[in-house]
């Protein structure tokens, strides 16, 4: 037992030792690298891991670093495969991501990325900077097979009185309706949006079979091209002087 005691003071007072010179040396214990203090919990290698430092308005993301270095919530380090695997000790969990792609967690505010994804579309298939086209704004019906037919019917009225060209969008909005079960635009949009894909109930595969031909957006709200009145087909140009021309071309039919 005395021998112990002796053991275990020698222990300390060699600890002790370590820490007067480190601090004799000026050098901070919290400024230690984390692999000298503790191992990581899991480190992550052979990934493509967007850090998105670059903090401007800018498409640039950032470093792109290998592997990453995680204990508890906190990340320890970035770097090489080889540099972060030293944080890694003997209960370290060690997962090879194979070159998948890693980025920060996102927290959506609210933004409307179907506005970037038509000024692509714009781009990538030649069509004009101005929205011109057709757009009608009509009550949703109580079911999706219903609006639907809806949908279908009046575009068949607008293709009877109307010869759309390929760059002219056609944009049919949805408007709520409370009695209906559809109490806001939002409401709405669950019918062509979901978290998760088997729950949407109008498919790109559903508008393409009425609309093969055009450039085409549903929506549950004002969208590229609105129609101020309801239930009415409007043509929707660009004058010279850059404002919106709107010429009613035909009357939904009850």
């Amino acid at each position: 037992m005395r021998r112990s005691r002796v053991s275990a003071v020698i222990e300390i007072f060699g600890l002790v030792l370590v820490l007067l010179s480190i601090k004799a040396v000026g050098q901070d214990i919290s400024t230690l690298p984390a692999e000298v203090i503790r191992y990581a919990d899991t480190v992550y290698v052979n990934a493509t891991i967007m850090t998105l430092d670059d903090h401007e308005m800018n498409p640039n993301p950032g470093t792109i670093v290998q592997a990453m270095a995680v204990r508890g919530e906190v990340i320890m380090g970035l770097g090489s495969n080889e540099e972060i695997m030293k944080m890694a000790g003997p209960q370290t969990e060690i997962v090879d991501l194979q070159g998948k792609m890693v980025i920060p967690g996102i927290v959506e505010s609210h933004v409307h990325p179907h506005g970037s994804a038509i000024s692509i579309a714009r781009e990538k298939y030649k069509l004009k900077s101005t929205p011109e086209g057709y757009a009608l704004s009509m009550d949703v019906s109580a079911t999706t097979d219903e609006t639907m037919a809806r949908v279908a019917k009046a575009m068949e009225l607008l293709l009877a009185n109307a010869q759309p060209t390929p760059d002219e969008w056609i944009n049919i909005s949805l408007v709520h309706n409370p009695e209906l079960g559809f109490a806001s635009p939002a409401d709405v949009s669950t019918l062509m949006s979901s978290p998760r894909l088997a729950d949407v109930q109008i498919s790109k595969s559903d508008i393409s079979e009425i609309v093969p031909d055009y450039p085409f957006v549903l929506s549950s709200a004002s969208s590229i091209l609105s129609a101020q009145e309801k239930n009415v087909w409007v043509h929707i140009t660009v004058g010279p002087d850059g404002e919106s021309v709107r010429e009613t071309v035909v009357e939904l039919e009850e």
